[in-house]
């Protein structure tokens, strides 16, 4: 494990996916706080070097504040709705807080079907690499106003496995609000050589009303990455630091590699 560890000192292209609920408290409103703590933690990866690309829940959750919503609606146009209302807040608000950092951001808007196609795979990576290669971020998140059965069924934790795999990346972060995942006792499991049954079984949570993916999502998604070689860590994203953290080798939240 300590060697997998050190490998993640050495990764220069690194995707790293936060959850709604570490981007929004309980109504929805964006923690402005917290953004800027996270882009701080990417900026100084981006200073060092790295290659960052961004993978972004939250908009619909956004959205819910700003149209005055008690709680995550469930009928798709009023998912949409607050996805397109949503959207431009988060957006603006990185493009504010990258723009103190002198770094660019450039949003990309994807749904599944993208990766199904050849031709317009190609086109996503071939646009995420030039960004990239021209030291900007990309801000990807599904494209949920025109999305019907992503929003009911899917997740960014895949769309960020297969942005990691589209772009070759050497690490995938995973940043959620727990320390990774847990054993029947409650405590940190540090290490998933291979993602089984019995390690999705330890996944006893519910999604949250501003989320759609948990604990076993991560996991699955993380064994898709790790199957192309590419080092998973799941952490929590509350926490100061956690990317410098992981990337300076800590041993914090839960590392996925493959056999």
């Amino acid at each position: 494990m300590k060697e997998t560890r050190n490998r993640l000192k050495k990764a220069k292209r690194i995707v790293v996916k936060v959850g709604s609920r570490v981007l929004v408290d309980s109504t929805g409103k964006p923690d402005h706080e917290r953004i800027h703590a996270l882009v701080s933690d990417i900026a100084r990866s981006h200073d060092a070097g790295c290659e960052m690309i961004l993978v972004s829940s939250g908009a619909i959750a956004a959205g819910i504040e700003a149209l005055g919503m008690a709680k995550r609606p469930t009928a798709l146009p009023d998912l949409q709705m607050a996805a397109a209302v949503g959207q431009t807040r988060l957006m603006s608000l990185y493009s504010h807080l990258f723009g103190l950092k002198h770094i660019k951001v450039g949003q990309i808007l994807l749904t599944n079907d993208i990766f199904q196609n050849g031709e317009r795979r190609t086109n996503a990576q071939n646009t995420l690499l030039n960004l990239i290669t021209h030291r900007i971020v990309p801000v990807i998140n599904e494209n949920d106003t025109v999305a019907t059965e992503e929003i009911k069924f899917g997740d960014n934790d895949l769309l960020a496995a297969l942005v990691s795999i589209l772009v070759s990346a050497d690490a995938l972060i995973l940043l959620s609000t727990t320390d990774g995942l847990k054993d029947d006792d409650g405590q940190r499991v540090p290490f998933v050589e291979q993602v089984s049954d019995d390690i999705l079984a330890l996944d006893k949570g519910k999604n949250g009303e501003l989320s759609t993916g948990g604990m076993k999502s991560k996991l699955m998604s993380a064994g898709k990455a790790a199957a192309a070689n590419i080092p998973v860590v799941i952490a929590d994203g509350r926490t100061d630091g956690i990317i410098q953290t992981i990337l300076s080798g800590g041993d914090t939240g839960t590392l996925i590699v493959s056999r």
